[in-house]
């Protein structure tokens, strides 16, 4: 483990030294975007938007629905419960009579 701690730290101290050596990026390499572009990127970042709100309205939707569905669940449970024990009632006092 200490190995793997002083390569990696060696490691970490020679890249850093080697990205300091680097020159600095040129500046004729402006990215110039024409109007058409910025719209796009816009309209991109605006349905991105409008995704990420759909996508949290569902999140909060779903737990809900989930949440109804299983009351529900538990209900006909519980009735099922009750028909079950009616009939095993049922059944024993028949059996009792004959």
């Amino acid at each position: 483990m200490r190995y793997v701690a002083i390569a990696s730290l060696l490691i970490i101290g020679l890249t850093s030294q080697a990205v300091g050596q680097t020159g600095p990026a040129p500046t004729n390499d402006v990215v110039t975007a024409s109007r058409t572009e910025m719209r796009e990127l816009i309209e991109a970042t605006q349905a991105v938007a409008k995704a990420s709100r759909e996508n949290v309205d569902h999140a909060r939707v779903v737990p809900d629905l989930l949440y109804q569905i299983l009351t529900k669940l538990d209900k006909i449970e519980d009735k099922l419960d009750k028909v079950e024990t009616t009939l095993k009632a049922t059944q024993a006092a028949a059996s009792r009579k004959r």
